[in-house]
This record gives C-alpha cells, sequence and structure tokens, in this order.
C-alpha cells in the first residue's frame, strides 16, 4: 500500500505593517466638535473656552506624538486643533463682548439693585423691571 503524504502547510502571507491609531487624536476631534457646538450655541461659550483649549493643546500633543511614531488618524488631529481654535476664537470673542456690555451697563445694574431694594410691593418690582430694561443699552 502507498501512503499518502500529507500537504504541506501554505507559507504564511507576511502581515502588513499595523499602524497604530493615535487616541489622543481622536480625543482632540472629539473636543474640538463639541467645543465648536458649545461657543456656536453662545449661551455655552464658558465651556468653550474651556474645552477649546483643552482639544488645542490635545491635539499638538496628538500631532507632535504622530512624528514619533507614525499613527494613522493625522487628519483626525488636525481636525480636532482646527476645530478647537475655532471654537477658541469665537469663546474669546463672546467674552469680549459680555464683558464690554457689563462694563457700559455697571450703573444700569447698580440702579436696579437700589430700586429692588427700596421697593415693597410687586407694584414697584414691575415698575424696576421696566425702567431697567429701557435703561439698559445693546
Amino acid at each position: 500500500m502507498a501512503t499518502i503524504q500529507p500537504a504541506s502547510p501554505a507559507p504564511p502571507v507576511p502581515a502588513a505593517p499595523v499602524r497604530q491609531g493615535n487616541s489622543l487624536a481622536v480625543a482632540a476631534l472629539v473636543i474640538g466638535v463639541a467645543s465648536l457646538v458649545a461657543a456656536i450655541s453662545f449661551i455655552l461659550f464658558p465651556l468653550a473656552l474651556l474645552g477649546g483649549l483643552a482639544g488645542l493643546v490635545i491635539g499638538i500633543v496628538a500631532l507632535v506624538r504622530r512624528r514619533q511614531r507614525p499613527a494613522a488618524n493625522r487628519g483626525q488631529a488636525i481636525a480636532g486643533v482646527v476645530c478647537s481654535a475655532i471654537a477658541l476664537l469665537i469663546a474669546i470673542g463672546l467674552s469680549v463682548q459680555l464683558g464690554t456690555w457689563a462694563a457700559r451697563n455697571t450703573g444700569v445694574f447698580a440702579r436696579f439693585d437700589n430700586c429692588l431694594v427700596q421697593s415693597g410691593t410687586r407694584a414697584e418690582v414691575s415698575q424696576c423691571i421696566a425702567r431697567f430694561a429701557s435703561d439698559v443699552r445693546p
């Protein structure tokens, strides 16, 4: 009887070099987009200040680390830096506008406070509110 020899296994296929992802780039992108949304909402712009600054720093760190080790998501890091920078600029602009508005209306706020302290009835409080609304400058 003839013996059947098993077929030799196929030679292993060399694997392509695996490029590691850069999780900091993903974090920068997520924080940058969230900060941009917060800045555009106008109400949450203080969060956009903090988030934009954090996203900008994380994005820059991700780009610097990418030079040391090749990563597949350089575009995400760049998009995170851009979104964070835009959010930071919008938030700084809104902060400056709010600060100048408050500085222009300091006297109006003081008069409103004095009026509320001196008022004793709801009708007087309503008059204080109406006077405040007419005195506030945009």
